[in-house]
């Protein structure tokens, strides 16, 4: 009689901390009711792998879309440059860039997920002369 006690609380307290270990994706910052607030700013991204011989690391400068509420605009998004920006859509904790062409024979694609308000996650794509590299990053503000 006592095992099926045992069992559950066992059960309980493994169940327990998984079900408040993960941060809500509404826990990112105070809602500013624009999605796009906590993306905008300068981001040092840390890209891999390092295929060129380019620094791998650079800034990306996130701002408005004032043309889309939705939109943010990515400015040497994948190293490509200050004069080349990228749109993005950004969510509550994510920018998702779809496919696109930011130069003449210049493709990208990719997405980033915030995880602090400081810290996001990424990977893209570059598409140029026919060839595709993919990259991670971490971007810090």
């Amino acid at each position: 009689m006592k095992k099926p006690a045992y069992l559950l609380q066992l059960l309980s307290l493994i169940l327990v901390p998984t079900m408040f270990s993960c941060v809500p994706e509404d826990d990112l910052g105070p809602d500013t009711g624009d999605p796009r607030d906590k993306f905008i700013g300068s981001w040092l991204f840390n890209e891999t792998p390092v295929t060129k011989k380019l620094n791998p690391t650079f800034r990306v400068t996130i701002s408005y879309n004032s043309g889309n509420s939705s939109q943010v605009l990515l400015s040497n998004f994948g190293n490509t440059g200050n004069s080349y920006s990228a749109y993005g859509i950004a969510t509550s904790n994510r920018i998702t860039v779809p496919y696109q062409e930011i130069a003449t024979g210049v493709f990208v694609e990719g997405s980033g997920t915030m995880s602090t308000l400081n810290l996001m996650d990424w990977e893209y794509s570059i598409t140029a002369g026919g060839d595709i590299e993919n990259f991670t990053a971490t971007a810090t503000k």
